[in-house]
């Protein structure tokens, strides 16, 4: 009787969610979301620091559309040029202006790209959504759905949504290209898969 009852009980009881922890920081994110129907399960978390003073810029986490086809390589871009739903999100740790935010994405883009005339006009209107300098405590997601395009976040208001394939993978590579913003942190970002 007792067993059938703690049986019952456990069914009954809806699972928690894991979380995954960035550890200098202890941030924790859900180890899986939920986007529409569809279940992202986290890749990694990291967080970007600068300078020899390591001083903290943001926390990071990626996910990825549950059993998701790309090439999991950690050496190779596969996260960055896959078509598959996916999500980043950076919570800033420090302010800083808004053109050091857009020149850091921008240098990570052109050093994965020689030629960026596919996505040059998207790079300018997602540059466009960064209209004030960043804040500590400012959170960035950026969500990605075939078919549905890129859509940007800043603090919970969509600031647009960008249909075209070739800059979201170049966005990607800011943290998952050959010449990502940070080896170390592309490595954290794939540790979970």
């Amino acid at each position: 009787m007792k067993r059938t009852l703690l049986v019952a009980l456990l069914l009954a009881v809806p699972l928690i969610a894991g979380a995954i922890t960035e550890p200098k920081t202890k941030t924790e994110y859900p180890d899986q979301i939920t986007v529409g129907d569809i279940t992202l399960v986290a890749t990694g978390v990291g967080l970007r620091e600068k300078t020899f003073a390591k001083v903290d810029v943001y926390s990071i986490v990626s996910y990825v559309a549950e059993g998701a086809e790309f090439d999991r390589d950690k050496d190779s871009n596969g996260l960055a040029t896959a078509d598959v739903p996916k999500r980043i999100q950076m919570d800033l740790r420090r302010g800083f202006s808004r053109s050091k935010l857009i020149a850091a994405f921008e240098d990570v883009i052109k050093k994965n790209y020689d030629d960026m005339s596919a996505f040059e006009a998207d790079m300018a209107t997602f540059f466009d959504y960064f209209e004030r300098d960043a804040e500590e405590h400012d959170q960035l997601i950026f969500e990605y759905l075939p078919g549905r395009g890129l859509v940007s976040t800043l603090n919970g208001e969509v600031k647009g949504t960008i249909t075209n394939t070739a800059f979201v993978e170049a966005l990607w590579t800011v943290w998952f290209g050959e010449k990502p913003a940070s080896g170390g942190l592309k490595k954290d970002l794939l540790k979970a898969l």
